[in-house]
């Protein structure tokens, strides 16, 4: 009778959406966590423990010693379903169909000397930069591997335009031999793009020749590429 009182006299806080919210015992539901950090009906969000590199689906009926989970936070998202992928073939879960790069590299820092990338059939590795997007809806990612960073004959490519950034999780990865006119056309069909016969392409302000393959224009590292109309008229 003495433990069943004290459980219910114990007073622990836990993160909630980076929010430290006070819950009157430290064996709480997934409701409870729900409700007291301002999320509700509970029933129509998803909730998800992050702690020690791993992410966790809690049920509202579910059980959370927060003692047990010191260290780690929940995220509540208003959401009718979760999101499974892997990294480093572990499951991993998340409450929206979108995460930002920022976030997912708080949780899985990167190695030294590793990159985070995305691997898909057919396609140049996607490697994952701050400020990216990661879409785990269809069509999205599934698989997130840790690479070493050891290509010198490889060129970190992303294209920015007025109709959005390509790749959309960081920077796509190509042999320095590659035509820069082909990622354009890579970024035309994933960003659907249809007219731009008058566009330009600059690198820190200066025009490139997209006929000229990377390693002839001089372009090394990453290279950011700025595709659009020279004063902002052009295709969409």
């Amino acid at each position: 009778m003495e433990e069943v009182m004290a459980r219910h006299t114990r007073s622990s806080d836990y993160p909630v959406n980076g929010t430290d919210v006070a819950f009157p015992d430290h064996i709480i539901t997934g409701r409870e966590a729900l409700t007291r950090s301002g999320n509700v009906p509970a029933s129509e969000y998803q909730l998800i423990l992050v702690r020690d590199r791993r992410t966790h689906l809690i049920g509202t009926d579910d059980e959370l010693d927060l003692k047990k989970e010191r260290g780690g936070a929940l995220r509540a998202f208003l959401s009718d379903r979760s999101y499974g992928f892997t990294v480093d073939e572990v499951g991993q879960v998340w409450g929206a169909e979108d995460m930002e790069v920022d976030e997912f590299l708080s949780i899985w820092p990167p190695r030294d000397g590793h990159h985070w990338v995305l691997e898909r059939e057919d396609e140049p590795d996607t490697v994952l930069v701050p400020s990216g997007l990661l879409s785990f809806g269809p069509n999205g990612v599934e698989d997130i591997v840790s690479r070493k960073d050891t290509h010198p004959d490889k060129v970190l490519v992303t294209v920015v335009t007025t109709a959005g950034t390509f790749p959309a999780e960081g920077a796509k990865r190509y042999s320095a031999s590659t035509p820069i006119a082909d990622v354009l056309a890579d970024a035309a069909r994933k960003l659907s793009i249809t007219d731009t016969e008058t566009w330009i392409v600059t690198v820190a302000g200066s025009d490139v020749n997209p006929t000229l393959t990377f390693a002839q224009a001089g372009l090394s590292g990453e290279v950011a590429l700025e595709w659009g109309a020279r004063e902002g008229g052009g295709g969409a």
